[in-house]
């Protein structure tokens, strides 16, 4: 091989090994970039749903601290109103126990709003306990009745986590009574030899959970979300009239009882 035919086969290879550690370089900038674009996406939606929680948290508090306590007292007054006046007629008199009645059931609608928004029961109780209480606010809410297996006693878990897992329930069970065509729905809560798994089933008219669309209207998207970021995965399984499962699990990993 002469000299020059020999510096042009060195000079190829210099280009080819030039190109390759571009390609590489570019390959690892673009898996860098991806890595922190998930871990900035990741750390946005936590801080996005600390956020909800925590304004939640502030209209429950409002709601009870204030609203309820002006109820009860404008609710006071017509009774002392009723039992002092002794001078108005029969009509007079049922108006006003009606007017009583009605702030009666405002209480009630308002205290079953606090309690949605801001499920006391996780920090009081536990996740259990919570949980059990999801199918009578379905059932007051929405006629729905929900049959549940929930494990007895305590689970060790921190709150972020039990939090995430109520609201997948509460999305889950609300996505049946609002768009399943049925009445009846079951929540079922389970320990797993390598964690918890969360399922809400119905025999609805089920979806096909590939229509995007679809699927962000029923909040899927975000129940993705919760699950992910506290550590867990979550599957539907869903057809057009057969009904849907939501399948959350969980890992166990150590935490603090909560």
């Amino acid at each position: 091989m002469s000299d020059s035919s020999s510096s042009l086969w060195w000079i190829f290879l210099a280009g080819v090994l030039a190109v390759a550690i571009l390609l590489t370089a570019f390959g690892i900038a673009v898996v860098i970039y991806q890595r922190r674009y998930v871990a900035m996406h990741r750390a946005y939606t936590q801080r996005l749903l600390a956020a909800q929680e925590e304004e939640r948290a502030w209209v429950a508090r409002e709601v009870h601290d204030d609203a309820l306590q002006r109820i009860a007292l404008i609710r006071n007054d017509c009774e002392a109103i009723r039992g002092s006046a002794p001078s108005m007629t029969a009509e007079q008199q049922g108006k006003l126990g009606g007017v009583g009645q009605e702030l009666s059931d405002l209480t009630e609608f308002l205290r079953e709003i606090a309690r949605r928004l801001h499920p006391s029961a996780i920090d009081q109780a536990g996740l259990p306990a919570a949980l059990a209480g999801l199918p009578g606010e379905l059932e007051r809410g929405y006629g729905l009745a929900v049959e549940s297996r929930i494990p007895d006693g305590p689970i060790p878990m921190e709150r972020e986590r039990a939090l995430a897992i109520y609201r997948i329930a509460q999305e889950a069970l609300r996505n049946v009574a609002t768009h399943a065509g049925v009445g009846i729905a079951t929540l079922e809560c389970r320990r797993t030899a390598g964690g918890l798994e969360l399922i809400v089933t119905d025999p609805g008219q089920g979806f096909d959970p590939g229509t995007e669309r679809r699927t962000r209207g029923l909040g899927l998207t975000g129940m993705r979300e919760r699950a992910h970021l506290a550590g867990g995965t979550l599957s539907i399984a869903s057809r057009p009239g057969g009904g849907t499962t939501v399948r959350a699990t969980f890992p166990d990993r150590q935490v603090a009882a909560g």
